[in-house]
C-alpha cells in the first residue's frame, strides 16, 4: 500500500538528504503542510514542489550522464 504522506525522515530518505535541508523546503513552501505531533506530514502530491526547490538551492545532486 502506498501512502499518501511521508515524514520528512522519509523524503530525506527518498532523497538521499539530511532532515534539515528537507525540513527548511517543506517550511518554505506555500502549503499548509499537517503534522501528527511533532512530525510534519508531507502529501505526496507535494513531492515535485520539494524536488523544484532543492534543485533551485543547488542541493540536489546533478545526475551524471552516462554514455556508451
Amino acid at each position: 500500500m502506498c501512502k499518501s504522506h511521508l515524514t520528512v525522515g522519509e523524503c530525506a530518505k527518498f532523497y538521499g538528504l539530511p532532515d534539515w535541508k528537507i525540513r527548511r523546503v517543506v517550511d518554505s513552501l506555500d502549503a499548509k503542510i499537517p503534522r501528527a505531533g511533532r512530525y510534519r506530514l508531507v502529501p505526496r502530491e507535494l513531492l515535485g514542489a520539494v524536488a523544484v526547490e532543492l534543485d533551485r538551492r543547488g542541493w540536489l545532486a546533478k545526475q551524471e550522464s552516462v554514455t556508451a
